[in-house]
């Protein structure tokens, strides 16, 4: 192929040119095979070098440059046979060598023939190590031949002089346009696999656009047209080159037949432009319907049951959960309308169906107010324990998300779970277990960036249920709506003003707060200020009275100074925000944990002011750990009471630590005044972290406390943990142990506390079966004292006779002795190792709960079957069949 032949006409030029004078190239090292050639070529004139001196012998030679030479060539030998006095004819050279140059000729026509073909088979002929050493043979064969007789016509050597450059020429220019072609054929290739992806998403997520996939196939069609015309005038193309191999090699291609190729190339490259601009045209539709996405999905459920309940109602928690636990009878517990539609009857039947669509715009403009995302979901009671001429539509839930003019803002709507908090101490209305939500309403925030201060603007409006989230205190009932605006006024500052308003409440309530932080290098100050109050006086005079309005405030410094960290507060908190009642939180029972308020997510508890201080040090492996805080009622009456503490914990080798702490308590007269000690205990923690990479045994924590109250001389001691172990196809996943004395020294207080849950998974065998066990059981007081024991067991069928279908069968019992509580639904602490108790406190009831469950599932149809029953004679039976469509 090409190189082959610059290879052949090189070595014939080496050949002829052997016995001039030499010259000199800077990069032809010495002892290279062909630096006397070259040099001997140079010398001749024939090969000139480059401006710098250089040959670049490993260049790649052009057709130009072979022309050139073979041109030069031709002059030489014509110039030696003049200045001998011979005219150089045709017939004086010998036929083997016109068959040389022939052949030269052949292999230049060859590679005209093959342009039609990828530039990859360009690079496939490149000349190997067997061409070099047949091309060195050929060398040596033509060394051997007798020199020219004289005789040669110039004219016929010039005219063959001519039409090798010709066809040079022409071979390098069909070479250019067929590389150009092969660029724009691998372009369109690669466009039209682009467009054929982009199809493929296009149909799955615009299914429902019949018409945009219509139009789009209609286009593809016009596509594959475009590309088969393309494809038959590159087949015409290249069986026009084929057509050359034939051709006379003594008539080269005519100047017309080069134009008429060029022509061809020309109208070639206009239809690839047409097809280019249809093709642009569908990328175009394409990326506008792509702009937007959908996404549907829903569910039809349908629910028959029945409950029938002889004797007071009961709790089954106690014994293992079901689909009736929670809910049923529980005195306490809160009922759920989506599984129970009917709770006051014995009827569970009930039918509903959900829809829920998504719309998704993947490009929103810049400029003006653009929508980038929306869903609703919607609801229907298609039955229920009675009977309706037109069954209830809901919308459940909707929300919108968009820009404007490249804002973020949303707005969303619940039924009956809407969820918004402004501050600590107003508006907690986010931290509602599920299904314990009252609120329908609706939450607008709106990032406004581009205005001064960067404001963030939250706006909230709905109306709460009047049962107050199942709680007490009234604090969130009837209408509400609030709107905060936080803003950024500079770098490390955040401000946000707030109002809030509670039409339905006991008496109605309204309330303003103003919460900031402040950051300065390692250091931060964060405050709040809350401010409620019933319509009672002036209106923004009230507000900032204290004797009118109920205050909530604090301010919060922290920071570090080197290795240590320090913080301080100051904090005032009116009775009225007992429960969140002031704030109007309707979340009240899990953010301000009822009031019990030091063991809440509030920062303080209500009616309480004071000031308090903490750091810790860290000293190599030892952490120290020191506070104080001092408070008095909000009123500011004495007593004040002060707690002061001090502790220092250090990591032990093998996932051990050790702490100590000191703490003690006192009464007087003002902040921080310790006339009088109320109690003073010194505490030392051993434990061990089983989950670390170094502990001593994996899967085992530990913990051995020991606490001595220094003013009763009490010690007290306590150690408890948990520990995991499989074995095979036994699986030990909890093994609980406790032992608590709060008094040594005085017999009858101790607890001793133990538990397990195991399994043994048996999938390997018919049904897949798989053993469920758990036990645990506690005493405090020895005997006589309180007793808990909660024992079950279960059994459960992966594949229930035929694939698809799994049973599960289920009893428990729990008995107790001297609690609070045999029925009434309370937390599980059962497998708490931190805990006395499983259920109940001491008391003075006692009795027994027991039951069994069977629950069978086929995808997702699902039956579920009880029998309840407690010591006192209270019995329950449930039944319930749903079946549930997903789309």
């Amino acid at each position: 192929m090409k190189k082959r032949l610059v290879m052949l006409l090189a070595g014939l030029l080496t050949v002829l040119s052997m016995g001039f004078g030499l010259a000199q190239f800077s990069d032809v090292p010495a002892g290279h095979w062909a630096k006397e050639a070259v040099e001997a070529l140079a010398a001749k004139g024939i090969l000139v070098g480059f401006p710098d001196g250089t040959y670049r012998g490993n260049e790649t030679l052009t057709r130009y440059q072979a022309a050139l030479i073979i041109y030069r060539l031709l002059q030489q030998i014509e110039e030696e046979l003049k200045a001998k006095g011979e005219s150089p004819t045709m017939q004086a050279m010998s036929s083997e060598d016109i068959e040389a140059l022939k052949n030269a000729v052949q292999e230049l026509a060859a590679e005209l023939a093959a342009l039609g073909v990828r530039v990859s088979a360009l690079e496939d002929s490149a000349a190997t190590k067997e061409d070099i050493a047949r091309l060195e043979a050929m060398i040596q064969e033509l060394k051997a031949q007798p020199a020219p007789e004289p005789g040669m016509d110039a004219a016929a050597l010039q005219d063959l002089a001519d039409r090798v450059e010709a066809a040079s020429i022409a071979a390098d220019t069909a070479l250019a346009q067929a590389q150009q072609l092969a660029e724009q054929l691998d372009a369109l290739a690669q466009d039209v696999e682009g467009v054929k992806g982009d199809l493929a998403a296009l149909q799955t997520q615009v299914e429902a656009n019949a018409q945009a996939i219509q139009a789009l196939n209609e286009l593809a069609v016009l596509l594959n047209q475009d590309v088969l015309s393309l494809q038959d005038r590159v087949t015409a193309l290249e069986k026009g080159l084929a057509d050359l191999q034939g051709i006379d090699f003594e008539q080269f291609a005519s100047k017309e037949d080069v134009a008429a190729v060029q022509e061809f190339a020309a109208a070639l490259r206009s239809d690839l432009v047409g097809l280019s601009e249809k093709v642009s045209r569908l990328e175009s539709q394409v990326a506008e319907l792509s702009r937007v996405q959908y996404s549907i999905t829903g569910s039809l459920t349908a629910t028959y049951g029945m409950k029938t309940l002889a004797g007071n109602n009961f709790d089954i928690d106690r014994l293992f959960s079901t689909p009736f636990s929670t809910g049923v009878f529980g005195a306490t517990q809160v009922a759920s309308p989506v599984i129970l539609p009917d709770v006051a009857s014995a009827n569970l039947s009930g039918g509903s169906a959900t829809l829920n669509f998504t719309v998704k715009n993947t490009a929103p403009k810049a400029q003006g107010v653009d929508f980038s995302e929306a869903s609703a979901s919607l609801g229907v009671a298609a039955f229920g324990g009675a009977f309706a001429v037109i069954p209830s539509i809901r919308l459940d839930a909707a929300s919108v998300k968009g820009t404007v003019d490249g804002q973020a803002f949303s707005v969303a709507y619940s039924r009956s779970a809407s969820r918004f908090k402004f501050n600590d101490y107003l508006f907690v209305n986010d931290n509602d277990p599920a299904g314990r939500e009252t609120r329908q309403g609706m939450v607008a925030e709106a990032d406004l960036t581009k205005f001064p201060l960067s404001p963030k603007v939250t706006v909230v409006a709905g109306v709460s249920d009047a049962a107050d989230n199942g709680g007490t205190g009234g604090n969130l009932r009837g209408n509400y709506f609030g709107i905060r605006v936080a803003t950024k006024p500079f770098a490390g500052l955040d401000l946000a003003l707030s109002y809030a308003g509670n039409g339905g409440a006991i008496p109605p309530r309204s309330a303003l707060g103003l919460d900031g932080s402040l950051k300065f290098g390692d250091f931060s100050v964060k405050g709040l200020f809350v401010t409620s109050k019933t319509p009672t006086g002036t209106y923004l005079q009230g507000f900032f009275d204290p004797t009118v309005a109920d205050w909530a405030y604090y301010v919060q410094l922290s920071g570090k100074l080197g290795p240590v960290s320090l913080a301080a507060n100051y904090r005032a908190i009116d009775p009225q925000y007992e429960d969140g009642v002031a704030g109007m939180s309707g979340s009240h029972l899990d953010y301000y944990s009822g009031v019990q308020g030091y063991q809440s997510p509030a920062p303080y508890p209500h009616d309480q002011r004071g000031l308090g201080a903490s750091l810790e040090a860290p000293l190599g492996p030892v952490k120290l750990e020191g506070y104080g805080d001092s408070y008095v009622n909000y009123n500011g009456a004495p007593p004040f009471s002060t707690n002061l503490g001090a502790a220092a914990t250090v990591g032990l080798p093998m996932a051990f630590s050790l702490k100590v702490a000191y703490d003690a308590s006192y009464t007087g007269a003002s902040y921080f005044d310790l006339v009088t000690q109320t109690s003073s205990t010194v505490t030392g923690t051993l434990s061990h972290d089983g989950a670390a990479g170094n502990a001593l045994v994996k899967n085992l924590n530990l913990t051995l406390q020991g606490t001595y109250d220094t003013i009763g001389s009490v010690f007290g001691l306590a150690t408890y943990g948990t520990y995991k172990l499989g074995l095979g196809p036994l699986s030990l996943d909890t093994i609980l142990f406790r032992y608590a004395d709060p008094d040594t020294g005085t017999p009858g207080n101790e607890t001793l506390k133990g538990g397990l849950q195991a399994s043994v998974d048996l999938g390997s065998l018919p049904f897949k079966p798989k053993l469920l066990g758990e036990v645990a059981a506690r005493q405090t007081g020895g005997a006589g004292g309180t007793e808990e024991l909660k024992w079950g067991v279960g059994l459960s069928l992966g594949e229930f006779l035929f694939p698809g279908s799994s049973l599960e069968a289920r009893y428990a019992e729990y008995r107790a002795s001297n609690v609070t509580s045999v029925s009434v639904g309370v937390a599980d602490h059962a497998f708490n190792p931190a805990s006395n108790r499983l259920y109940s406190d001491p008391g003075p009831n006692s009795g027994s709960l027991a039951g069994f469950n069977v629950t069978w599932k086929y995808y997702d149809l699902q039956a579920n079957y009880g029998e309840y029953l407690t010591s006192a004679g209270d019995h329950a039976r449930t039944f319930r069949i749903t079946y549930t469509v997903k789309f």
